[in-house]
C-alpha cells in the first residue's frame, strides 16, 4: 500500500502536550478532564517511558521497534498493575523478548492472505460473496503485540491512502451485490468525527444497496473518551448498525468503559464482542466466564473468541487448540447461552473463520449395520441416545 496521506488530527503531535512520566502524574491524571485527542498525544511510544510508572519493565532489544512500534494510552497504563510483569494488560501491550526469538514454526506477516483477497487499488478484502472488509487506517490508539496486521499497523509504508479509500468506495458502489461492509484497520475511530461522516455518508450516498454497514473497534476500551456524543452522531446519522469492540480480559471492563458503551447503544447501534485466546492473559475459564457475563451485562454480545495468529512476535500468546476445547466446555452451559460466543481459527492463507466445537452429538452405525443413532452429550457430561435421529421417517402421501 502507498504513503499515508489521510492522517487523522489525532496523530499529529502537539509541542504543548506532555507525556505523564511520574507514578504521581499517572495516579493523578483524569482521562475525562481533555479531549481524546490530547490524550492520544500523551502515548507512551518507547518503554523507557513507562520505568517511572511501572516496577519490573523488561528491557527489551531495540529491533522489536523496527517490526512493530509501541503505543500505550495513559488511561491503559493506569489499568496496568504497577508491579506484576504478568497482569493481563501488561502482557497485551508492552513488548517481551518473546518477540526477539524464533519460534518452531514458521510465522508470517499476512497470515490471513488478506493482501491476496484484496481488489487491486483499494484497500477493500472481498473474501466472502457479498460482505467485505474495508480497511480505512494503519493506526490504533494502544498496539497489540498480537496485531494480525502488523505488516500494516503502525507502518508508514503499510498505510492507506486518501485516493485508495474513494476508489475502495467506488468498488463498493459498483458491486451490487455486497451488502455487508465492515471498517476496520488500524482503527476507523482515529480519524476525526468529520472524516468519519465523509466515508459513512459516501458508502451510504453511493452505495445504498449495502444493508448491514459495521465497523470494529479496538478504541473504545483502549480510549474510551473517544466516543462523544458528536460522534455517536454520526453513527446514528449514517445508521452504523454494529459496533464490534475488542476485550480480552474483566480488567479492561471499567465504569467508563461501560458509560461510554451506553452512549453508543443510545445511538440506536447494537454493540458485539471480539476477544482473542492469549496465553497468560485469558487462557482461564474463571477468566472467560466473568468477561463474557460482565460484556452481556453491559449490553455487548459475544461474538467471537479468535485463535491467536501466527504473526511474527506472537507465538507465546498461542493457545493450543485442545485448550480451546476445553475452554468453550467450560463456557457453554455454565454461563448464560447469549454470553457463549463461537469460538474461532482463521485458516492460513485466507481460508476464512471456522468454527471450533467441542462434539456434543455424534451419530455412530448400529452394531447390527442396520442404521444408526445419535449419542448426545451435555455440558455436565451426561448422556442420552436418541436413535430416532438416526432415521429419516418417509412421510405418508394422502391417497385421493
Amino acid at each position: 500500500m502507498p504513503a499515508i496521506i489521510d492522517i487523522a488530527p489525532a496523530q499529529v503531535a502537539s509541542a504543548t502536550t506532555t507525556k505523564l512520566l511520574t507514578r504521581a502524574e499517572l495516579d493523578a491524571y483524569d482521562p475525562e478532564s481533555e479531549s481524546w485527542q490530547k490524550q492520544f498525544q500523551r502515548r507512551y511510544t518507547h518503554h523507557s517511558e513507562l520505568k517511572g510508572v511501572l516496577n519490573q519493565v523488561e528491557d527489551v532489544n531495540e529491533t522489536v521497534y523496527n517490526k512493530f512500534a509501541i503505543a500505550v494510552t495513559p488511561y491503559m497504563a493506569q489499568l496496568m498493575d504497577r508491579d506484576d510483569p504478568k497482569c493481563p494488560i501488561r502482557l497485551q501491550y508492552l513488548p517481551s523478548f518473546h518477540e526477539e526469538t524464533k519460534p518452531g514454526f514458521a510465522t508470517l506477516l499476512d497470515e490471513l492472505g488478506e493482501e491476496r483477497d484484496t481488489i487491486p487499488g483499494t484497500s477493500v478484502v472481498h473474501r466472502y460473496p457479498r460482505r467485505v472488509l474495508f480497511l480505512v487506517s494503519n493506526t490504533c490508539a494502544t498496539l497489540c503485540r498480537f496485531c494480525t496486521r502488523k505488516r500494516m499497523v503502525s507502518q508508514p509504508t503499510g498505510s492507506v491512502h486518501k485516493d485508495e479509500i474513494e476508489r475502495s468506495i467506488d468498488y463498493i458502489a459498483a458491486n451490487k451485490e455486497i451488502d455487508d461492509v465492515l471498517l476496520s484497520g488500524g482503527d476507523p475511530l482515529t480519524f476525526a468525527d468529520d472524516r468519519l461522516d465523509e466515508i459513512l455518508g459516501a458508502i451510504r450516498r453511493r452505495a445504498p444497496h449495502v444493508r448491514f454497514l459495521r465497523m470494529g473497534s479496538r478504541m473504545v476500551v483502549q480510549l474510551p473518551t473517544r466516543i462523544t456524543p458528536e460522534l455517536c452522531a454520526v453513527l446514528e446519522k449514517h445508521r452504523v448498525q454494529m459496533v464490534n469492540i475488542h476485550i480480552n480480559h474483566p480488567k479492561e471492563i471499567t465504569p467508563l468503559l461501560r458509560q461510554r458503551v451506553k452512549m453508543i447503544q443510545k445511538a440506536g447501534v447494537m454493540m458485539g464482542l471480539q476477544t482473542v485466546c492469549l496465553k497468560g492473559v485469558n487462557d482461564d475459564v474463571q477468566v472467560m466466564r466473568e468477561l463474557f457475563m460482565q460484556s452481556i451485562e453491559m449490553g455487548v454480545r459475544p461474538y467471537y473468541v479468535y485463535s491467536t495468529d501466527m504473526v511474527e512476535g506472537a507465538h507465546h500468546f498461542i493457545v493450543p487448540h485442545h485448550r480451546m476445547l476445553q475452554l468453550y466446555e467450560g463456557l457453554r452451559g455454565w454461563i448464560s447461552g447469549p454470553a457463549v460466543p463461537t469460538f474461532i481459527v482463521d485458516g492460513l492463507g485466507g481460508l476464512g473463520k471456522l468454527p471450533i466445537i467441542p462434539q456434543y452429538v455424534k451419530e455412530e452405525l448400529l452394531p447390527d449395520g442396520t442404521g444408526t443413532t445419535v449419542k448426545c452429550r451435555n455440558y455436565a457430561g451426561k448422556t442420552v441416545e436418541m436413535p430416532g435421529l438416526g432415521l429419516d421417517f418417509a412421510l405418508p402421501t394422502q391417497s385421493n
